[in-house]
């Protein structure tokens, strides 16, 4: 007995098989998470050094240059690169997919500890695994009439601690706010008055204001702690300590300086819709459910931290990443339904009988069901993959339970078989071409797994969803459907009027295409060189089909880089990114905007970010992109300031532009002219856009020079010329303070002169050192300052140093990528290369994976093609539906309007195994009637083929119904189904129309000289 007869004699095993599945699957729903993509642990690996005082061409000389040498010889390395900021280093590896992130950690620690040209006074590097979703999903404004210190001390204090304990949250990063520091804001003219120098001061500071271990005092059987705080816990008692003694008089802190209970010094700003706010920046941990941690946030700040705020202060989630999570995902369940709801409703138009079709309905949920249970399993979440790959198996796990319920109907409709013995006998006749069409469609589907590019992690879990849903659905046409059909489908002889009137449209287009079958097996070469020809000129879509790496999504939230002139200062920036508020607020599709400053990577004040949320999509009558297109002429405008919009970045990092490239070369200086140059001409092509160059080489510096031999006969060293520059004019933390009773917290003592002392190099005449001799004297008598311009930030890429370009155009990113290659290659020198990087990087490697995965997947189709009929050429047959359905999907594409990326890729691929169904059904049943009837090859065509037209016609539209719901674009998340549903779409119409008479003529002009030869070959035998 084979299983279908197995199910139909042993009913409750057919339905305890799929109530297990269903059982599973419930279970798992429960426990799923939801997030916009599948999780991709990116195998980065940073290595960041700290070495202070150091300016950024120190840095890149003496430690990004040598680390990247170091740590190039580990092996599976994909790119290096590195920025040196003033007194920092962050040098960033990434390796090949296949690394084991682990492993790259292991070694790339073991090249960094073998480093011995690193300066002895730059601190130990640090070394990190990226996690590539470090931004935060979630921002919190706190609001009120506090001070910003106040706010922040809170915000530290009283919501960090909530917010960080939420499961699955790794970090908290802060915007705006001020931390409290407790200030020694120094006079210099005092302390020259009363023959002081600022380093005594210090050092009085560091003697006087002291806390250490003191040990036990025991004696018998008891022991005190003794303790030796011997701090300051008060600022006011503070300006009684004591730092000199001048011919019997004490000088007190109080007599140099004043004590203030203040801040650190201004480096940071956040807004919340244009009012100063404290930002709290929630980053997940990797792997960890978006959804579900914004949901527990949200719960938290409504329920527990908001109703104990004290009076007068807010606090608003200004930024969420999980709004249009939600909305994506309950727009493809609706997607889903909409498919599930058009797909019974063309399985009840062909098989004209409710029964039938909730028989082969119940396919779908256990199908769906199983695909729940393996994403839960496999660690995967509900995401625009995951559910992608659930819309689709809504047509495709039908297609096994119709051919199976048809033929049973057939065989007891027209052979008058019994209800188990039709039931048997019509699964039997289908089980081998059932198992085969799932076969060919789980190698389409397995050759997905053997993407190499990003792509491939990305739709690792849509192969693997999809593959267990087939094998699913297979389970349940030859288990559950055969035992249905046996006990409750029912054959009439005596119809209603809604079925004959149904049975007449459908008998009329059998009847049609039969004569269309008998015309093409007469012409075969001429519809055979019309169909090819009709290829041929179908391919011309193809030209006028953008490229990019993935459709722009209205995600409702966008940024905007805010980058006004090096150096600015943080009032100016302020100023401007005021300006860049107030245009985005005054648009009416903007609902909230978040802006900080100083949170980029090099922490320049001189630089920030706007989060813009918009309007609900019922109340905005534009999309995001649409929107941003709007406003970005306006940003153009501003003055002083540049500031570019931008969506929130697909592949993690800090900006989100499509269009991102370096131009990377051996001198800084050549970079600097060439990027210039190349961003003149970029700027004059108005399908780029606006582009943004950054390379930021010309920061407004002063650098102090020395009179080397007059300090040296004065007694003073260079250090100490440095030091004591450093503490008026930079400031330095010399201890830490606490209250007493304290709130726990200790907090930076620092030491700097009172503002506005220092505004002008000549102001250096207020600075006084203690000579060798024991006198003061001034700086500006051993030292002046010289005005120059140097590098805020050195960036290097492939070892090479390298200028960031960044750009949203106005075309489709493969050919912004070829007008950029073509400004540059009559440019750029020998030795000075343009490199992709970020989607327009992983576009070009997403295109050569594709190219090797469809081969692959054509390969793997044909060996189980070949398998199944025991025939090397029957299955060119069968896969000739390939290059049809092919060119179909390209013109769905285009007529659909949307680009060629990895979604509708994606969608070309599966075609590859979608379409092999028909002809699979096509060719078996031809095949059978030679066997075992003794047909001629068109004789047997002209039987076969009919009797699989409805089947053929069936499972073709109840795939293309499915995906209707996906391309009309409702709800979020549309963007990205739409491509792949309209490339299926256009794929099985074609292939379904073109098949039916491709297959048949190609069988016929083969298959008929080689029966000939068989023939006479046992002619001859006889």
């Amino acid at each position: 007995m084979n299983l279908p007869e197995v199910s139909v004699r042993r009913h409750v095993l057919a339905v305890m098989l799929s109530a297990l599945i269903v059982l599973f699957g419930a279970i798992s729903m429960r426990s799923i998470g939801v997030d916009r993509m599948p999780d991709v642990d990116l195998p980065v690996i940073s290595v960041s050094t700290t070495y202070s005082g150091a300016d950024a061409q120190i840095v890149d000389s003496s430690i990004s240059e040598p680390m990247e040498r170091g740590v190039n010889a580990v092996p599976g390395i994909r790119n290096i690169r590195s920025i040196s900021v003033p007194g920092a280093s962050i040098v960033t590896i990434t390796f090949e997919l296949g690394k084991d992130i682990d492993v790259a950690f292991n070694e790339v620690q073991a090249r960094v500890s073998r480093l011995s040209t690193l300066p002895e006074d730059a601190n130990n590097p640090v070394i990190e695994k990226v996690n590539s979703a470090s931004q935060p999903v979630v921002w919190l404004s706190l609001t009120g009439d506090w001070t910003l210190q106040d706010l922040d001390t809170y915000a530290r204090q009283v919501i960090r601690s909530q917010i960080r304990s939420v499961s699955g949250v790794g970090e908290i990063q802060y915007g705006g706010g001020e931390i409290r520091n407790i200030r020694v804001e120094v006079d210099p003219e005092k302390l020259a008055a009363h023959d002081v120098t600022v380093t005594e001061l210090i050092s009085a500071l560091r003697e006087e204001h002291v806390m250490m271990a003191g040990g036990f005092l025991i004696a018998g059987q008891r022991e005190e702690q003794i303790q030796l705080d011997l701090e300051f816990h008060n600022p006011v008692a503070l300006l009684d300590l004591l730092i000199a003694e001048q011919e019997g008089a004490l000088i007190t802190l109080g007599d140099v300086a004043r004590v203030v209970d203040g801040t650190a010094d201004r480096r940071r700003l956040s807004r919340f819709n244009g009012e100063p706010t404290v930002g709290l920046g929630v980053v997940k941990i990797p792997g960890a459910n978006t959804a579900a941690i914004a949901a527990e946030i949200r719960e938290r700040v409504e329920t527990r931290i908001a109703p104990a705020l004290p009076p007068g202060l807010e606090l608003s989630i200004a930024y969420d990443e999980s709004v249009f999570i939600q909305e994506q995902v309950e727009g493809l369940f609706l997607t889903i339904f909409l498919g599930v709801v058009l797909t019974a409703l063309m399985i009840w138009f062909f098989l004209k009988n409710l029964r039938s079709t909730l028989i082969v309905s119940l396919s779908i949920p256990i199908s769906l069901m199983a695909s729940v249970a393996v994403i839960y399993f496999f660690g995967y979440t509900l995401n625009s993959v995951t559910m992608l790959a659930m819309l689709l198996l809504i047509g495709i796990v039908v297609d096994d339970a119709i051919v199976v319920l048809e033929n049973i109907y057939r065989h007891r409709e027209s052979e008058g078989r019994g209800a188990w013995d039709g039931a048997i006998a019509g699964s039997d006749e289908v089980f081998m071409a059932v198992i085969a069409t799932s076969l060919a469609l789980v190698s389409i589907f397995v050759s997905v797994l053997f993407l190499d590019a990003i792509i491939g992690r990305f739709f690792e879990s849509f192969a693997v969803v999809v593959t267990f849903g087939i094998l699913a659905s297979s389970l349940v046409a030859l288990t559950l459907v055969p035992m249905l059909c046996s006990r409750f489908l029912q054959v009439r002889k005596d119809h209603g009027r809604v079925y004959r009137a149904l049975e007449r449209i459908q008998a009329g287009m059998e009847n049609s295409y039969r004569r269309l079958l008998a015309l093409t097996l007469k012409a075969r070469l001429p519809v055979l060189f019309l169909v090819a020809l009709a290829l041929a000129l179908a391919f011309w879509p193809l030209r006028n089909i953008d490229a990019e790496f993935t459709p722009r999504e209205d995600t409702g939230q966008f940024t905007v880089s805010v980058q006004a002139p090096l150096g600015s200062s943080l009032d100016y920036t302020a100023t401007r990114l005021e300006r860049v508020e107030e245009l985005l607020q005054a648009d009416e599709t903007v609902a909230t905007t978040f802006s900080a400053l100083g949170l980029g990577r090099d922490g320049q004040v001189s630089s920030g970010v706007v989060f813009v949320t918009l309007a609900d999509r019922d109340e905005r009558d534009a999309s995001q992109q649409e929107i941003m297109e709007r406003l970005q002429p306006k940003l153009d405008q501003l003055a002083g300031v540049r500031a570019f919009a931008s969506d929130i970045p697909f592949l993690g990092g800090e900006r989100g532009e499509p269009l991102q490239f370096v131009l990377t070369g051996d001198d800084l200086g050549r970079v600097n002219e060439l990027s210039s140059e190349l961003l003149a001409r970029l700027e004059n092509d108005d399908a780029l856009s606006s582009v943004d160059l950054e390379l930021e080489l010309d920061l407004p510096q002063v650098r102090l020079v020395i009179d080397r031999h007059r300090a040296r006969s004065l007694g003073l060293s260079a250090e100490q010329i440095a030091e004591t520059t450093n503490a008026l004019m930079g400031g330095v933390n010399v201890a830490r303070y606490n209250d007493w009773p304290g709130d726990g917290q200790r907090y930076n003592l620092r030491v700097k002169a009172i503002d506005g002392t220092f505004e002008s190099p000549e102001d250096i005449n207020k600075i006084y050192l203690r000579t060798g001799s024991g006198e003061l004297v001034r700086l500006d008598t051993v030292a002046h300052f010289e005005r120059r311009t140097g590098p805020a930030v050195i960036a290097r890429y492939g070892m090479t140093y390298a200028a960031e370009f960044f750009a949203t155009p106005a075309i489709g990113l493969g050919e912004a990528i070829e007008r950029v290659e073509a400004h540059a290659a009559d440019l750029l020198p020998l030795g000075y290369n343009l490199e992709l990087v970020g989607e327009a990087e992983e576009l070009r490697q997403t295109a050569d994976a594709m190219l090797f995965v469809l081969l692959l997947a054509v390969a793997l189709v044909y060996m189980v093609l070949a398998s199944q009929f025991n025939s090397l050429i029957q299955p060119f047959f069968i896969m000739a539906a390939q290059p049809v359905a092919l060119v179909g999907g390209i013109v769905g594409i285009w007529i659909g309007g949307y680009s060629l990326n990895i979604y509708s890729m994606i969608g070309l691929l599966l075609l590859m195994g979608l379409v092999t169904k028909n002809g699979i059904l096509l060719v078996d049943l031809t095949n059978q009637y030679r066997e075992k009837r003794d047909m001629g090859v068109d004789e047997a065509l002209l039987a076969a083929c009919p009797l699989r037209f409805r089947p053929v016609i069936m499972t073709s539209m109840t795939l293309v119904l499915a995906m209707v719901p996906a391309v009309l674009g409702l709800g979020a998340g549309a963007d990205t189904t739409a491509p792949m549903a309209a490339a299926i779409i256009g794929g099985m119409i074609t292939s379904m129309i073109l098949t039916l008479v491709v297959i048949p003529a190609l069988y016929s002009l083969v298959e008929r000289p080689r029966a000939r030869r068989r023939a006479r070959a046992r002619e001859a035998e006889a």
